[in-house]
């Protein structure tokens, strides 16, 4: 997620490991309550996130399938879809 700072990617990936939001903050120098706020931003970000991508697919720019975004016009440019008819989307 190109969204979240280095810190946070840090803290996904330690959690992912299992270890306690107390280690992650031995590991990262800070208070168990600074880890729990940047696991708060995270939650944020990922919320943010799933609304802007279902937004866009509802626009049709782009898609889900098998767990991957795809984008429906080639160029990326979401204007390239206002020529476009409902019928003509893929």
């Amino acid at each position: 997620m190109g969204i979240l700072t280095e810190r946070e990617r840090d803290i996904l990936r330690w959690l992912r490991e299992g270890l306690a939001v107390k280690e992650i903050g031995r590991r990262l120098g800070v208070s168990d309550t600074s880890v729990s706020r940047s696991i708060s931003n995270i939650r944020v970000k990922a919320g943010d996130l799933a609304e802007d991508v279902e937004f866009l697919a509802g626009i049709g720019f782009l898609r889900v399938k098998g767990g991957r975004l795809e984008f429906v016009t080639r160029d990326r440019d979401p204007k390239a879809l206002a020529g476009r008819s409902r019928s003509h989307r893929r």
